[in-house]
């Protein structure tokens, strides 16, 4: 059985994941009236860039002997996929500012960025995932999945089922604080790269792809 405590720490990030961006942007734009086109550039550009060309890419160098004698080494498959989420997504920032965004350099729109680029990870990476969480916990406690979803998934069924059953329930809830911070996280970088465009110096491209590289390296380490 996944505890009651669990399937409620679950609902509360969900809803944090879900809420915090859009709350955010509401008083932002309520305050400072920033761009919309900045807040969905962000959103669009996490999903042009991460989802459909980082992601895919790394379908296909998965299938690679190279690639796969380097995931062996959870360090160095760890370190090659923190810099390429920071290169691809810090990138694809420096040209949203760079062209589509070339006349909003106002820091208002970087922030709106970062808003619409962490809201959209946070939403489509983390709150969708919390989501089936909940339905198969549930499906879990009345035994609906044993019967109609275990069958289906063979051997791994034991292991989503024990990872949501024995994980304690206060990890379900730091989901939604790690969201909150990445969010933070995006507006900073946002607005180190549109000060890469707007200051005309390419060295903070390079110290936003850095930083990102970092951080997400330290996000895995400490998951393992």
């Amino acid at each position: 059985m996944v505890s009651s405590l669990s399937m409620a720490f679950m609902a509360i990030s969900f809803a944090v994941i879900f809420l915090f961006p859009i709350i955010l942007a509401a008083v932002m734009y309520w305050r400072y009236r920033f761009s919309w086109l900045a807040l969905l550039a962000g959103a669009v550009v996490f999903l042009v860039f991460q989802v459909l060309t980082r992601i895919p890419l790394l379908g296909i160098l998965g299938q690679m002997p190279w690639y796969q004698q380097m995931a062996q080494n959870f360090f160095l498959v760890g370190l090659f996929l923190s810099f390429t989420a920071g290169l691809f997504e810090e990138v694809g920032r420096w040209l949203a500012f760079r062209f589509a965004l070339k006349t909003r350099w106002q820091t208002k729109n970087g922030v709106a960025y970062g808003i619409g680029h962490g809201g959209f990870e946070a939403i489509f990476l983390v709150g969708l995932a919390y989501v089936n969480n909940l339905v198969i916990s549930s499906m879990i406690n009345n035994g609906q999945f044993e019967a109609l979803i275990a069958p289906q998934m063979g051997a791994a069924a034991e292991s989503v089922r024990s990872a949501l059953v024995d994980t304690p329930s206060y990890m379900f809830l730091l989901g939604g604080i790690e969201r909150v911070l990445t969010m933070i996280f995006h507006i900073a970088l946002s607005l180190v790269v549109l000060n890469a465009v707007r200051l005309r110096k390419p060295v903070y491209l390079l110290y936003a792809i850095l930083a990102h590289t970092v951080v997400n390296l330290g996000a895995v380490l400490i998951a393992r």
